[in-house]
């Protein structure tokens, strides 16, 4: 549906460059919802302006169905992006405008009757779920109520695709499930492609299939939620995974020498990565059985991510030191990872990752 081809974008003012993209290639295909990530300043939002060539780029190619929006000529582009359609952070509502006015805005030009349009708004407010704020004005309505009228502003020309500009940043958390999931919705009913762009690791686990990591406007990592969930392989994707968990805070007491969990001699902390129907295997007390270990968890959780199951613990492991190696090694065998924090025996370490 969406393929960009060594996307660049570079601000020239005439004094300074600032190379806000740089060669980026990815694919987007049909009704899939796509997650673009990254910290502030990464060239996420920039990216994503280049797809309907709202940001024109200074190289490379942006695809939609095959054909090349950047040999368009503005008016052809113009008839292109009404099937590419785009919501905001800030809503971008008109405050003179009622709710009707503001979603019937882009039909201008539509040739439709007066009675056409009437049904088509009101199909899409019934679709948002904002029938009886028909009259209503921006200024009368909570934040998610001004989101759900931008998407059904953006859905008025019937578009094929949905951008998603860190559409839930400026919600609360209840508000913001409930966007993504009208989304989601929307997805199915209307076969929408849908790309977005986050900070927030959350949405990206709430509602996308596949996931892309930003840094220096540069794609770092890609791939299927879970892949990057449960196997990342980048820093930055770490960091984003990791958020304020209480594993990372741990590491973080550790790396200040601070040990406030006064790991032993002989004591290894590690972190085990679980996924799909391993997790409700019992895996680590089989272990300190079978090689006479002991293991303590520490901290953990389990997330549902597209249905997979995928498990994560904070473990300390304590035991004769070649023991603790065969029990690592053990849940190698049994495709788990294991990344090793903290070792305190006295030989030669394992590698920092067994995986």
């Amino acid at each position: 549906m969406i393929e960009l081809v060594d996307v660049s974008k570079v601000f020239d003012d005439g004094k300074n460059k600032v190379q806000a993209v740089s060669k980026v290639s990815l694919k987007v295909n049909k009704s899939e919802i796509y997650g673009i990530i990254g910290f502030s300043g990464a060239g996420k939002s920039t990216l994503l302006r280049c797809i309907n060539l709202l940001e024109r780029p200074t190289s490379g190619k942006v695809l939609f169905k095959g054909e090349d929006l950047t040999t368009l000529t503005e008016k052809e582009l113009r008839k292109r992006r009404k099937k590419i359609g785009m919501i905001f952070q800030n809503f971008n509502l008109f405050n003179s405008r009622n709710v009707y006015d503001n979603i019937a805005y882009p039909l201008k030009g539509a040739k439709l009757s007066k009675e056409e349009e009437i049904k088509k708004i009101r199909a899409l407010l019934d679709l948002v779920g904002l029938r009886d704020k028909e009259h209503a004005y921006p200024s009368q309505l909570s934040g998610g109520q001004k989101q759900r009228v931008a998407i059904a502003r953006a859905l008025a020309n019937d578009p094929e695709v949905l951008l998603c500009d860190e559409a839930t940043s400026a919600l609360d958390p209840k508000t913001t499930k409930s966007i993504l999931s009208l989304l989601k919705d929307l997805r199915e009913k209307l076969g929408l492609t849908i790309i977005l762009i986050t900070h927030e690791m959350e949405v990206i686990k709430e509602i996308c299939d596949r996931v892309a990591i930003m840094e220096d406007g540069r794609i770092i990592e890609e791939g299927s939620v879970i892949k990057i969930f449960s196997k990342p392989e980048k820093e930055t994707t770490n960091r984003f995974i990791e958020g304020s968990s209480n594993a990372d805070k741990v590491e973080e007491l550790l790396d200040a020498n601070n040990n406030i969990l006064k790991i032993k001699e002989g004591e290894v902390l590690t972190r085990v990565h679980y996924l799909g129907q391993v997790t409700r295997e019992a895996i680590i007390s089989e272990a300190s059985r079978k090689f006479n270990i002991n293991a303590s968890i520490l901290t953990g959780n389990i997330e549902v991510i597209n249905k997979t199951l995928i498990g994560k613990l904070l473990v300390l492991f304590s035991g004769r030191p070649e023991n603790i190696e065969k029990g690592i090694n053990y849940f190698k065998e049994r495709g788990i990872k294991v990344e090793v924090i903290k070792d305190e025996r006295n030989f030669t370490k394992l590698d920092s990752k067994c995986s």
